[in-house]
This record gives structure tokens, C-alpha cells and sequence, in this order.
């Protein structure tokens, strides 16, 4: 299927207004932040509320007259008589059943209670914050918009604030809060569930693939929330929030369900509404460390959300969110009016999309995604953690003076890919500080030089429950090195989003450099260049899962990053097609970026010798091999890097190797083989990927971690 591109062509420069631009206008874009609650610019929780409605109507439905729309609707009524006749029960206890269900779902609304959230998170946000950072210009943006159909809000997900932050900010610019699509484990919490669903909040069961009533009853409630309610829906369309603080593949379900409208021509159109939040410092950050190494999150109880709340004592700093340019489905889809099935004579359990229309939602939700991304955010200290990791591994110590350079450098080449940077080169030395001091549980500065903040390794493993872990128990002295890697690397990887193809285009140039100066002769410059191309190509397939920036965008980006290589002096290459890499600190940075990932993918296919064995086999065994590697006297192993041991990035390898073909996965056991197809051959992967971390200007990547736990234990 052909998307049609209308209002936003798909190319980087056509993104300009969502994220585009040269240097300086970066700086530009971020004086259009505004801190609503700096002193003066809080709303008062206690004015009268007019909100803009997402989508007008001649008169509005309440929550409970929405139920009732479902309930007595026609495609209700044939659903209840197909399972009536299906199960041999009667249409009444049908009836009874749905209703349930829709009581259970169905969302609430309660000012007072809006209104002394609001009060609550001012408190909280002025107290560990510095600020609620929002874009007021593409706030602007997206209101003169709204009215003419449904909208629909879709943030990145990176902690529970997201969904907090979105209803608070709709209340601070006078927007109907959205109907806010929640886990049933917020639902079961003693009085949180309640509090929640006043405020907006529908809640769905996180699987209801074998219950079909359910599945075909939430379809309904989000058709109708969708198609004849005013307010507008909100979903985080990764599913669930991302441990590793990158987007992950876009789970199309609800979004799906949403658009159904649309397809059966009930609405003329959809709006939908990227939204980009970015953090200093998550609030959950720790809590996603010990979840990537195996040590089970804890269950959502009000008990847990209070204790939880011992954070006031600690800062945060800058909490940013920006709206992405609207984006009409109608428009993107390239539909007009008679392009739409006309299926409202259907039954209503036979109201499903068809594989073209499925196919149109995947492109559409990578095109979110891609849009999400664009305008997250960068901060200080995800330049600082780039720059630190960079000079980590090549076993170099770095001063403030060193840091402020570094960092102001990255902010340049950032902004030349078109990012949103809020470093200030005015006031460089000064954010640094600040940075460090807000992640102080990662860094500090001891004797005027970077290091990690040492860990309780020790304490930390006592407290584990072993028998819960989901993967291998990892020793004291692993956990030591382990943390403050994976905690740095997790502020590295927002960055992924404009530097992994940069990345493999280096390693690219790397590999063809190698190659030329074995065989000089049949080079040119268009043989250059689609050598690197064909490389480029190769790696965005193998880690198409891991960094989700697939846009069409491909042919335009390849010139703007070989641009900033050149510029950087990282490659030359000759008008003869001769092609050279200079070994420079740019280089290094680029490439420390892609390193942890290389290593992982690196470490899983070595790890891959069983013929047969289940995925929670293989994350030990994965875990149990890593850990061996680190423990070795000095760290000096090769291409293992602590992010191998990141169960969310195996599961993501694991799943791309499937994916890919290099990996069988039964359906029905769960067990997994290696596959013997033609051109699927693991070990020439394995070659492949031992050459690019063979490329890397890294020997080890734990050693100056290493060092400094080992020092740690030792004052101990």
C-alpha cells in the first residue's frame, strides 16, 4: 500500500515546524516553552471551566448517557443476539453481562476531584521540579484545529506522569480532558482506580485476546468514545511505558479500534495529536534499572503509590512537552470521500479492518512514532552522558572544562540534525553542574573529575528475592558495574533517535575503507557510495525493532548525514571514490552510541549454541555468559558491554532475530530453534556482527567502571 503525503511531505527538511531545522533555530525553538508553574503562571484549580471540545456537536453526551448510547446501540443489540445464540444463553443475561463490562470500562467525571489533583501535583511538581515545560506555540497550533472531527492525543511513554502531565496541561490551556485508556492494574488499587477513572480515566484488561464478548464490547465503547463523544481519547500507542527510555514498535490495537470510525465513514476525518515528553531525570529511573537486570517491578498498590512518594525529597528537574504538527488521517491515507468502506449495514461483531486498512495503520503508526521522536526533547545530561560514555571507553577521565567543550560540540551537531537541544552555550558550566547534581545518584565529580556515584551492591542484592527474578541472580559485584552503565546508557539512548543511522553509516564507511585497501582497483565514486548505501540498508533491517525510525525518509536522511560526517571530518571520500575515516572525537561519539547495542546483538547470537531452548532459558544463559565475560580479571573481554545483561533489549533482539528468519519460534510450546534456511545462516551473522565490533575504536567498555567499583569495595 502507497501512503499519499499531502500537507507534511516525508522528508526531514518538510518537518521543520515538528522538528527540522539548522543550527541556532533549535535555540529559537525552545524560547517557545513556557514553565506554567512558575510563580505567576499556575492555573487556578478553582475558576470556572469552559473547555474547547475536541470534536462539537449540536448536544453532548455525560459519561453516563455514553454507556447507555452503547448499550442500546444497534450493533450492540446484534452483538448480544450472535453470543446469545453462540453460548445458549439468553439475550437478557447477554445484556446483563455487557453491562457489567461497560461499568467496568466506562469512564467518569468529577471536577472536585480534578480540581484537587490539579492543587496536589502543583505542590508536588513546584517541589521536585523545575519546571512544566510546554510548548505554547504548538499548543496554539493544535487548538485552531480542533472542533471539526475526533481527536485523538498520543503521547510517548516513558513514566505514569505522561498521562498526569497531558490531563493537567488540557486543564491549563482550557481543553476537555481526554478519556485516558488505563491498565486494569490501576484499576484494582484500593481507591486509586476510583480516583482515576473520575478524572477521565477508561481502563481496558491488559489481555482479552480469548475473551471475545469483552473484546468485541470495548470496540463498541471506544467506537462510540470516538465517533459521538466531545472530549477526545488518549492512548500510548508503545503500549506500555519503555524501559530504556526509546520508542518501542507501536502496538496498532487501540489505535486501530479508534480509526474504525473513520473507516466506516461515520467520521469525515480524525485528528491525530504526537505528543512529546521528555525528562531530566524519570522518576521511575531506578525502579527501570533493576527491571532491566531481572528484579520483578512492584505490583500497583495505593500502599505502593504513597511510599512511593518519599520522591519529594529528591529533584527531578525539567519535565518538557510539545505537540506535534496534527495529523489528518484523511490526508495522510490520501482518501477521498468514496475511498472509504461503507460498512455500517455490517454486524456489529464483523465490524473489523481488512488487511489494506491494517496495513495503513502500521505505516500511520510508525509515522506517530517518528513524529514523537523528532521533538523530544534533549537535554544537558543526555549529552553529557553521550560524551561521558564516549571517553569511558577509551579510558579517558574528563574535567568541567573538558565536559563544557564536549557537550557544547554535541549540542552543534544535534541541532544540526534538526533536534531540540535546551543546553545553553551561555551558561554551559552551570547546567553541567546542575545536571550531575540532579543525577547525582548516577555521577559526581570527585577530585574535579566525572565518576559514577557508587551503589550498595551488596545491600541491594540481600534484599532481592531470588526465587522471583526473571532471569539469572546476578552476583554483588556484577550489579556494581552493571547499574550505573545501564542507568547512563538509559539517558543515552533518547539521542538513538538522530544518531543511529549517522552510526551506521560510519561503520559503513569503516567496513568500505577496509575493503578498498584490499582490493584497490574497480573503486568510483557512485560504487562509494552505494556500497555505503547497500550497508546502511543492511543494519536498519537488523535493527528495524530496536530503533524505531523508519519514515521514508531514508534517501533524503543517507545526504544529510553523510553531509555532517564530511563536515565533521570523520570521512572523506575522494571524487576516485577512495574513502577515508579519520579517528577523531566525533567519530568516537557516534559510535559509542551504537557500541552497547552491537555488543548485545553480538553477545546474544554467541550465546545461541543450543539447538532448542525457551526464551527464559535463553535470557539466563545470555545473563550467565555476560557476567562471566565482565568478571574477568580487569574487565578485559572484548565486545561485552553491561547493557548485554538488558532483558528488554535481548527480548528485542531475540524477537528481531525471529523476525528476521535466523530464529523458529513455536507458537504453542514457546520453544525456540535455530533456523537451517537458506541465507539465514547464524553463524555468518555472528561474523558479521564480531566485524563491527571488531570496527569500533573500543577494546572494553566496563574497565573504567570496573575500576572505580573495585575502588569502591576496597575503601569498604
Amino acid at each position: 500500500v502507497q501512503v499519499k503525503c499531502s500537507k507534511m511531505e516525508r522528508n526531514p527538511t518538510a518537518v521543520k515546524g515538528g522538528g527540522g531545522g539548522g543550527v541556532g533555530e533549535s535555540s529559537d525553538y525552545m524560547l517557545n516553552f513556557k514553565n506554567i508553574i512558575a510563580p505567576g503562571n499556575e492555573a487556578s484549580m478553582t475558576r470556572e471551566f469552559n473547555p474547547q471540545v475536541a470534536y462539537e456537536f449540536e448536544q453532548y453526551l455525560n459519561p453516563l448517557k455514553l454507556k447507555q448510547h452503547v448499550l442500546r446501540s444497534e450493533k450492540m443489540r446484534s452483538i448480544l443476539e450472535h453470543y446469545a445464540k453462540e453460548s445458549g444463553q439468553s439475550v437478557k443475561q447477554m445484556e446483563k453481562q455487557a453491562k457489567a463490562i461497560i461499568d467496568e470500562i466506562g469512564l467518569e467525571r468529577n471536577m472536585a476531584i480534578i480540581r484537587w489533583c490539579g492543587i496536589a501535583i502543583t505542590a508536588i511538581g513546584k517541589r521536585i521540579c523545575d519546571g512544566f515545560y510546554v510548548n505554547s506555540a504548538s499548543m496554539a497550533n493544535v487548538r485552531k484545529d480542533m472542533g471539526k472531527c475526533p481527536v485523538l492525543y498520543l503521547p510517548s511513554h516513558r513514566s505514569y506522569m505522561d498521562f498526569i502531565l497531558m490531563s493537567y496541561i488540557c486543564y491549563y490551556y482550557d481543553i476537555e480532558i481526554p478519556g485516558i485508556a488505563a491498565g486494569m492494574d490501576f484499576h484494582s488499587m484500593f481507591g486509586m482506580g476510583t480516583m482515576l477513572r473520575k478524572t477521565g480515566a477508561f481502563f481496558m484488561r491488559r489481555s482479552f485476546s480469548n475473551d471475545e464478548l469483552y473484546w468485541d464490547i470495548f470496540r463498541e465503547y471506544m467506537y462510540a468514545l470516538v465517533a459521538s463523544y466531545h472530549i477526545g481519547v488518549e492512548f500510548f500507542i508503545e503500549g506500555t511505558r519503555s524501559r530504556n527510555f526509546k520508542a518501542l514498535v507501536p502496538k496498532i490495537g487501540l489505535l486501530s479500534m479508534a480509526l474504525l470510525p473513520y473507516f466506516t465513514g461515520e467520521v469525515p476525518d480524525v485528528m491525530i495529536v504526537p505528543v512529546s515528553v521528555a525528562y531530566e531525570r524519570v522518576l521511575e529511573e531506578q525502579l527501570f534499572v533493576y527491571e532491566l537486570l531481572g528484579v520483578p517491578k512492584p505490583k500497583e498498590s495505593t500502599k505502593g503509590f504513597f511510599k512511593a512518594l518519599k520522591i519529594i525529597d529528591e529533584r527531578f528537574g525539567k519535565m518538557f512537552l510539545d505537540f506535534g504538527e496534527p495529523i489528518s488521517v484523511r490526508e495522510f491515507f490520501g482518501h477521498d470521500s468514496g475511498q472509504r468502506m461503507q460498512r455500517a449495514g455490517v454486524g456489529g461483531h464483523l465490524q473489523k479492518l481488512n488487511r489494506q486498512e491494517v496495513e495503513l495503520v502500521k505505516q500511520l503508526a510508525n509515522e506517530i512514532i517518528y513524529q514523537q521522536q523528532r521533538r523530544i526533547v534533549i537535554t544537558t545530561f543526555n549529552l553529557l552522558s553521550l560524551y561521558y560514555a564516549s571517553q569511558l571507553y577509551a579510558q579517558k577521565s574528563v574535567n568541567i572544562d573538558e565536559l563544557s567543550r564536549g557537550v557544547i560540540h554535541l549540542k552543534r551537531i544535534f541541532e544540526q540534525l534538526g533536534a531540540h537541544v535546551s543546553t545553553k552555550a551561555s551558561s554551559i558550566k552551570a547546567d553541567i553542574i546542575d545536571a550531575v547534581e540532579i543525577h547525582s545518584n548516577i555521577l559526581h565529580f570527585a577530585s574535579a573529575r566525572l565518576q559514577f556515584t557508587p551503589m550498595a551492591a551488596k545491600q541491594l542484592a540481600e534484599q532481592i528475592d531470588v526465587k522471583r527474578l526473571k532471569a539469572h541472580a546476578l552476583c554483588p559485584q556484577t550489579m556494581a558495574v552493571a547499574v550505573p552503565m545501564l542507568a547512563l546508557q538509559l539517558y543515552v539512548n533518547p539521542c538513538m533517535f538522530w544518531l543511529a543511522r549517522p552510526a551506521y553509516l560510519l561503520l559503513a564507511a569503516l567496513k568500505e575503507q577496509r575493503s578498498q585497501d584490499k582490493q584497490s582497483d574497480s573503486i568510483s565514486y557512485d560504487g562509494t557510495l552505494s556500497a555505503l548505501h547497500a550497508h546502511v540498508t543492511s543494519m536498519d533491517a537488523l535493527f528495524q525493532h530496536e530503533f524505531i525510525i523508519e519514515s521514508n525518509r531514508e534517501a533524503a536522511e543517507f545526504e544529510t548525514h553523510l553531509q555532517l560526517l564530511l563536515d565533521e571530518r570523520v570521512v572523506d571520500v575522494e571524487k576516485s571514490g577512495r574513502i577515508r575515516v579519520q579517528d577523531n572525537e566525533c567519530s568516537h561519539v557516534i559510535l559509542a552510541a551504537l557500541a552497547p547495542f552491537l555488543c548485545l546483538y553480538y553477545q546474544l547470537v554467541v550465546t545461541l549454541r543450543k539447538l532448542e531452548f525457551s526464551n527464559k532459558d535463553l535470557l539466563v544463559r545470555v545473563q550467565q555468559h555476560v557476567e562471566q565475560l565482565l568478571q574477568q580479571p580487569g574487565g578485559t573481554a572484548s565486545h561485552v558491554h553491561p547493557y548485554c545483561l538488558a532483558l528488554d533489549n535481548l527480548n528485542i533482539a531475540i524477537y528481531a532475530l525471529i523476525q528476521r528468519g535466523y530464529l523458529l519460534k513455536c507458537r504453542d510450546s514457546g520453544q525456540m530453534k535455530i533456523a537451517t534456511v537458506p541465507g539465514k545462516c547464524l553463524q555468518e551473522l555472528e561474523l558479521q556482527m564480531l566485524e563491527y565490533c571488531q570496527l569500533m575504536p573500543f577494546a572494553q567498555y566496563s574497565t573504567a567502571a570496573n575500576e572505580q567499583a573495585q575502588f569502591h569495595i576496597a575503601k569498604l
